[in-house]
């Protein structure tokens, strides 16, 4: 089994779903930013090199955990991974204007195009914004402006047992929410959400999707390497 495994996955391409992370590159205002220095150099004559981080953990690609708007809620340590690797499915949703919500009309309509979705299915939503990505002080055209899921399109696919939810953009929520309707669903029924995706215009409408965080005890989030595998 585990020699057809490895054969499968080298039929596999790879594509990468996950930003850089370097210093100055967009961060939501008020959370820690990235930085790296170093703590060993061959120029100081320590013989090896090696880095020194310093981030928030919702720095760059990264999967949001429940306690991030539950108190209650489960850590990013807690988190079972099994949720995501799975069959991911991505909703092109690059047409909509500026700050709009995504309905569960709008699901709805690309389901009836594109297949239904299933209990375990990770969905992705692709708003074109990993495109706008640039390190500061050139992000503003990042930092504002792109649509999100609404309340009634989480609960409704929360209803259809998916778990993992993720975006292109900076939030799930598009960006002039003031009460974050789709983070208050899901991170309150257990879910999961994975914000600053990358490439989502690589991909099609279902393929395989793997993102696993940084086991970080009681954190709210973790950065993330997240990887997408379709047929070669």
């Amino acid at each position: 089994m585990t020699s057809e495994l490895v054969r499968l996955l080298g039929q596999q391409r790879l594509i990468e779903l996950s930003h850089i992370c370097e210093e100055n590159m967009p961060v939501w205002p008020g959370d820690g930013r990235f930085f790296l220095s170093r703590a060993e150099s061959f120029a100081a004559g320590d013989g090896n090199y090696n880095c020194q981080l310093s981030l928030g953990d919702h720095c760059g690609t990264h999967i949001d955990a429940p306690v991030h708007f539950m108190p209650q809620g489960k850590s990013i340590d807690e988190i079972n991974i099994r949720q995501l690797t799975g069959r991911g499915r991505c909703l092109d949703m690059a047409h909509l204007p500026p700050n709009s919500a995504i309905s569960s009309a709008m699901v709805k309509d690309w389901e009836a195009s594109y297949g239904k979705i299933v209990a375990k299915d990770i969905l992705l939503f692709r708003t074109g914004y990993d495109k706008k990505w640039r390190c500061r002080p050139n992000h503003a055209a990042f930092m504002s402006g792109w649509p999100g899921l609404s309340g009634d399109a989480a609960c409704y696919l929360l209803e259809k047992g998916v778990t993992v939810f993720g975006t292109d953009s900076m939030s799930l929520d598009c960006a002039d929410s003031k009460d974050y309707p789709a983070h208050q669903a899901i991170l309150s029924a257990d879910g999961i959400i994975i914000e600053s995706l990358a490439n989502l215009y690589s991909l099609p409408t279902a393929f395989t999707f793997i993102a696993l965080p940084l086991r970080l005890k009681g954190a709210s989030a973790s950065p993330v390497r997240a990887i997408a595998l379709i047929d070669a």
